[in-house]
């Protein structure tokens, strides 16, 4: 029998933590749109409820990459959860004593959009300190599986507790769910992401300190020629050199200006022209799939009725289609070229959108077929987020996981409202099918265009 590597323990009791956290959370939300749905049967209210649960985790993410980046990771997902967790048991306590106001709803929504804002960057970042180079595909695929089983499962546990629980019991659910999900990120032995050091959070693990964690320590890299102190420099000219003159530049902001910061981190992208690119073409595709993200509800009440076992049974497609993606990912562990994966997923995904448009068009309203097109797509989604994912985990430096992994969280914060400002009013106007035929051919062309400006040999 094959004996576990001590990373691989590790790891397991993270993703153990972070899957019972993310639960909780799931949960919690489901209660919330249920109670703010039955309490006030307003499109407003939902309005309000959408915003306040999805701009401040945008907006945060201008300082959750930099706090990444400047401080202990165990201690940013630590904090970030507490405070999700505090927010529901003081709502618990209000509920509890008869006091329910919708108000409370929107503000603890918004809460807990900021902590997941200020946990996201740091788990994605955290990853790679954990995980061997050569096991990132494997272990962000297993990750993605879990966060897509959550979320297939959520809505549905969610129903079950929302009929046999109070409200307040479910907020109870999630700090619980929290409380063990930072009990083990106490006890768990990590690396420090600047000395290598391997501790729990209460100091030096001497047991854990002698393990042979799949990677050099912060020493071995010192040895190995990797300077660290070379003279600060402009950081408009260090972006076109080498990570170190990034490092040596950015070390003049440390603890200046936490935008100054962030700003350092654009700059590291810019200065990075497969970075900059592989980020543009990701933002652009975002985009273009806002549509079948927020116009499927519409598009299924025009072609299939108003019965809501039709919305049910496609969002359990789609999740469980993304459950399968991800597991797939982690079976198959290593791709030969990263960016081939992307473009050959991008392909599938513009070819599942027309599909589904011309599905629409010849006005074939058989729900087999259209479910059939979301699962597959769901099955795509992994690779595609994965990959990208493990680009940037193998190809930034360390010190700077933080804030670029902030960017890349904020572009998949505001891709999808975005892309339905710009085509859901089209929806209106047009058929939605036809919606889907620009947004698919704009995907193919996207690929073409990223043809010749991303290499292939990543």
């Amino acid at each position: 029998m094959k004996k576990f590597a001590p990373w691989q323990y590790v790891l397991t009791a993270f993703y153990s933590g972070q899957a019972a956290s993310t639960l909780g959370t799931g949960l919690v939300q489901f209660a919330l749109i249920w109670y703010v749905t039955f309490r006030t049967n307003s499109g407003l209210a939902l309005t309000i409820m959408t915003i306040a649960s999805f701009l401040p985790q945008l907006l945060i993410a201008l300082l959750s990459g930099v706090w990444a980046d400047r401080h202990d990771r165990r201690w940013v997902i630590i904090l970030a959860d507490g405070g999700i967790a505090l927010a529901s048991l003081i709502v618990a306590l209000f509920f509890i004593k008869g006091y329910e106001s919708i108000w409370l709803i929107f503000l603890v929504s918004a809460i807990r959009s900021l902590g997941g804002g200020i946990q996201g960057p740091a788990i994605s970042a955290l990853i790679p300190q954990i995980v061997p180079r050569e096991n990132l595909v494997r272990s962000n695929g297993i990750y993605s599986t879990i966060g897509n089983i959550i979320q297939l499962l959520s809505p549905i546990l969610g129903a079950a507790m929302v009929v046999m629980l109070p409200i307040w019991a479910i907020f109870m659910i999630d700090v619980g769910t929290a409380a063990l999900a930072i009990l083990i990120m106490l006890a768990l032995p990590l690396p420090h992401q600047k000395t290598g050091d391997v501790a729990n959070a209460f100091g030096i693990n001497k047991q854990a300190a002698d393990f042979d964690w799949g990677f050099p320590s912060a020493a071995v890299e010192a040895e190995s020629g990797d300077d660290f102190s070379l003279a600060a420099e402009d950081l408009e000219v260090a972006a076109f050199k080498p990570d170190e003159a990034f490092l040596a530049a950015s070390a003049e902001l440390e603890g200046s200006s936490r935008i100054g910061e962030f700003k350092a981190g654009l700059q590291y992208i810019n200065g990075k022209p497969f970075i900059k690119k592989l980020m543009t073409v990701y933002a652009m595709f975002m985009i273009l799939l806002a549509p079948i993200a927020t116009l499927l509800p519409l598009f299924i009440r025009r072609h299939f009725g108003l019965e809501v076992w039709y919305v049910t049974a496609a969002q359990i497609s789609l999740f469980a289609g993304m459950a399968l993606g991800g597991l797939l990912v982690a079976a198959k562990g290593e791709f030969k070229s990263r960016i081939r994966t992307i473009r050959a997923v991008g392909i599938v995904l513009a070819l599942l959108t027309l599909i589904l448009a011309g599905l629409g068009i010849a006005n074939i309203n058989i729900f087999i077929f259209f479910a059939m097109v979301l699962f597959f797509s769901g099955v795509a989604v992994p690779f595609y987020t994965t990959t990208i994912n493990v680009l940037l985990q193998e190809n930034v430096h360390k010190s700077f996981h933080g804030r670029v992994f902030a960017v890349l969280y904020m572009i998949g914060s505001a891709a999808i409202p975005l892309g339905t400002i710009i085509f859901a009013p089209l929806a209106d106007i047009i058929q939605i099918e036809f919606v889907l035929f620009l947004t698919g051919s704009l995907q193919f062309l996207i690929l073409l265009w990223s043809w010749k400006k991303l290499p292939l040999d990543l």
